[in-house]
């Protein structure tokens, strides 16, 4: 009986058939040398992770990830944002915020040493499945009008596949 089971999760997986919204949200990895999970928060129609679909296989894709499951306090917070053209990624941004804003300072993939991949991004209805991973060195951006410095940097190593949420405008 057991056999049977896992063969038709197998089926269903391999199948395709296992909905994007059902799929576990991960945000997650190394960041200057520590495990670090982060939490794609929603709340009603407001989610931390969305995506816009601007037309032609273009798509807008905003991830940003929480230290604290519970609150949206912007302190440690992980930010990637990227853009597509027909499935492929026409640029992106990684941010580690290390203040209580966006503002820096800040760790950016602006000036950084990093090298993104997405594996998968699928759109189901009101949802897309996102995954990837972002690894190499992000650096420091210490004030507005500052160029980043890589030598103050810090290293990182996160896999992502999250549900975003349709922005629809």
């Amino acid at each position: 009986m057991k056999q049977w089971g896992a063969m038709v999760l197998s089926t269903i997986l391999a199948g395709g058939f296992w909905s994007v919204s059902a799929m576990a949200e991960r945000l997650e990895g190394e960041l200057d040398g520590t495990e670090r999970e982060w939490f794609i928060l929603s709340q009603y129609d407001d989610a931390s992770a969305t995506f816009t679909d601007i037309g032609d296989g273009d798509y807008l894709i905003d991830i940003v990830g929480f230290a604290d499951p519970d609150g949206r306090r912007s302190r440690d917070s992980l930010s990637i944002s990227m853009a597509l053209k027909d499935g492929e990624v026409l640029n992106y941004d990684v941010l580690n915020l290390i203040g209580t804003s966006a503002m820096p300072p800040v760790y950016t993939s602006e000036g950084g040493d990093v090298q993104f991949t997405l594996a998968t991004f699928a759109v189901e209805g009101a949802v897309a499945r996102v995954a990837g991973s972002v690894q190499g060195t992000l650096a420091l951006q210490e004030a507005l009008g500052e160029p980043p410095n890589l030598e103050e940097g810090v290293d990182i190593a996160v896999t992502f596949d999250i549900t975003a949420s349709r922005i629809e405008y």
